[in-house]
C-alpha cells in the first residue's frame, strides 16, 4: 500500500516537475520582454531611497549608470545590482545631497562620532538630511555611528543593510513569478486536460503505468532530465492527458465540434466542478515551481528506495 503511494506520488510529481520547467522558461521569456526584475529593482531602490530626487540621484551616479543599457531611468533597468556598486554611489550621494540642502559646514553629529573620518562624515551628512525630512538618512546615519570603527566595518555594515533591503524586493518578486505559474500553468492545463484528479486515479488504478512513471521518475532523480522521460516504453493506456474528443476526430472539423458537444452535455455538473478541481490543482502545483518539485521528486525516490529494500529484506527472512 505504501509503495503504490509512493509511486503515484513519484508520477504526480514527475508530471508538475516538467511542466513547471515548461512554465517556468516562458515566464522568464516574459519577465526578459518586459523587464519585470528590472522593474522590482528600481522598485526596490526607489523604497532603500526614500525620496525621488535621492533616488534619481543615486541611479544617474556612474557607478550603476553604467549598468543601464539605456539612460538610467528610462527603458528596462538592470535586473540586477550588486552591493559593491550600491555603496559606492552611496558614500557619494548621500555628502553632495546634504550640501545642495544647504548643510553648514560646522554641521556636528549629536553623541559619540564614528572613528572612522569618512564614517562620521557620512554620518552627520546622513543625519543633515534626516532633520530635512529624509527618514532614511536617520537609519543611515545610526548605521554609520554604529559601525564606523574602520572604513571596512563601515562598508561591510553598508553592503549588509543594502542586501537586507532587497531581500524584500526578492520577495516581491518570487511573488509575482508565482502568480504568473499559476496563470501559465491553467494556461496549459486546460487545453491539454491536464487533470490532477483523473490522472491520480488512472496511477492508483492502473499498476503498469504506474510502474512505468515510478521508473521514469527514478531515473531523473538519479541525475537524469524531464526531457529523458521516454514515452516508448509507456503503457498504452497511457496519462489521462488531452480530450478524448479531440483525440477522437482531430482531422475532422466537423466530427470533432459534434462529439464534443455531446461530450460536453453528457458530463453531469458535478463531473465538470471535479475536472475544474483537478485543473486548478495542476496550476496550483505549478506555481511551487521546477526547483521544489525536483528536490520532492529526489526525496521520494529515496523514501521508495528505502521502502524497497525494507521490502526485499522481510522476503528473505527466514521463515
Amino acid at each position: 500500500m505504501m509503495l503504490t503511494f509512493l509511486d503515484v506520488a513519484l508520477g504526480l510529481t514527475l508530471l508538475y516537475a516538467a511542466l513547471a520547467v515548461f512554465c517556468s522558461s516562458v515566464v522568464e521569456a516574459v519577465s526578459a520582454r518586459i523587464g519585470l526584475r528590472g522593474l522590482y529593482l528600481r522598485r526596490g531602490l526607489l523604497r532603500v531611497a526614500g525620496e525621488e530626487g535621492l533616488y534619481r540621484r543615486l541611479i544617474h551616479h556612474p557607478a550603476i549608470a553604467s549598468t543601464y543599457r539605456e539612460r538610467p531611468g528610462t527603458g528596462n533597468a538592470p535586473s540586477y545590482l550588486a552591493s559593491e556598486r550600491f555603496v559606492s554611489a552611496l558614500l557619494d550621494v548621500i555628502p553632495t545631497r546634504a550640501r545642495a540642502m544647504g548643510m553648514p559646514p560646522d554641521f556636528t553629529l549629536p553623541g559619540s562620532p564614528a572613528a572612522d573620518p569618512e564614517a562620521y562624515n557620512f554620518a552627520r551628512c546622513a543625519h543633515y538630511l534626516h532633520t530635512q525630512g529624509i527618514a532614511v538618512g536617520g537609519v543611515l546615519s545610526r548605521l554609520a555611528d554604529r559601525n564606523g570603527a574602520t572604513a571596512d566595518d563601515f562598508h561591510k555594515a553598508l553592503a549588509a543593510w543594502y542586501d537586507s533591503q532587497m531581500e524584500r524586493t526578492g520577495g516581491w518578486y518570487k511573488r509575482r513569478v508565482q502568480k504568473l505559474l499559476f496563470a501559465i500553468g491553467l494556461l496549459v492545463a486546460l487545453p491539454l486536460n491536464i487533470d490532477t484528479v483523473a490522472i491520480t486515479q488512472r496511477l492508483t488504478q492502473d499498476p503498469g503505468l504506474r510502474a512505468w512513471a515510478s521508473a521514469e521518475a527514478g531515473k531523473v532523480a538519479a541525475g537524469g532530465s524531464v526531457k529523458d522521460v521516454s514515452t516508448d516504453t509507456a503503457p498504452e493506456s497511457g496519462l489521462p492527458i488531452g480530450y478524448a474528443c479531440v483525440l477522437a476526430h482531430k482531422q475532422d472539423l466537423g466530427a470533432l465540434v459534434s462529439g464534443c458537444s455531446r461530450e460536453l452535455h453528457a458530463q453531469a455538473f458535478s463531473d465538470w466542478l471535479l475536472k475544474l478541481f483537478g485543473l486548478l490543482l495542476t496550476a496550483f502545483a505549478v506555481s511551487f515551481g521546477a526547483p521544489f518539485w525536483f528536490q520532492l521528486l529526489m526525496k521520494i525516490a529515496d523514501l521508495r528506495g528505502s521502502g524497497s529494500a525494507v521490502r526485499g529484506d522481510e522476503v528473505k527472512k527466514p521463515a
